[in-house]
């Protein structure tokens, strides 16, 4: 089982890298088919445009501490590098693993103190492991976007420092028995409000 998910902003990235003085923001809300409370549902945008999908790659970092991962979900984009960091106050070992179809690897050993890393070319996503305790489990995204919000259940949201542009809102859906559709969106001299997307049985 995860850890109790952190609600993960788009201010991962600094802000400052998308704030301008046009920028405006989309607001919303998510609702869920049957009510089914869902978890980890993350909002976000990709530019109408694909060519328009440049930016910097990024080193997220996660930490190894009282045998778990933190955050145990992380949203990165291709290009983009996962530091694993073993913080515990004792002298524990962790040996980081994925087998999923996002990336493949096998970290080897990380004593105390160690930092292991590896880099996300692709998106997709994929649960990791610690092969030397059962119970740490993590999960990864990769999204091509800096703008998402990760939602610890179904409800409102807000994508900050939006610039003025097309761009289609999505949604990642972990469930398997659910999806949602993609929304159009043009941002102009305004921002977007009242926003609705839905999650339906597949």
């Amino acid at each position: 089982m995860f850890l109790k998910r952190l609600i993960l902003f788009s201010v991962l990235i600094p802000l400052a890298l998308y704030a301008s003085a046009d920028a405006h923001h989309i607001s919303g809300e998510v609702k869920v088919e049957g009510d089914k409370n869902l978890k980890n549902l993350i909002v976000y945008l990709e530019p109408a445009d694909s060519s328009k999908t440049q930016y910097e790659p990024v080193v997220h970092k996660i930490m190894q501490k009282g045998r778990r991962f933190s955050p145990d979900l992380i949203v990165v984009s291709p290009g983009d590098k996962v530091q694993f960091l073993n913080d515990e106050d004792r002298e524990i070992d962790h040996n980081i693993y994925s087998l999923s179809k996002l990336k493949s690897f096998d970290l080897g050993l990380g004593e105390k103190g160690s930092v292991l890393e590896v880099s996300v070319d692709k998106n997709g996503s994929g649960n990791f492991y610690c092969s030397v305790h059962k119970l740490m489990e993590g999960r990864l995204v990769s999204l091509n976007t800096r703008h998402f919000v990760v939602l610890e259940k179904p409800g409102s949201f807000i994508l900050p420092n939006i610039p003025p542009g097309k761009w289609i809102v999505k949604m990642f859906v972990s469930h398997r028995r659910y999806k949602s559709a993609p929304l159009n969106i043009s941002v102009t001299d305004s921002s977007h409000e009242a926003v609705e997307l839905k999650v339906v049985k597949k």
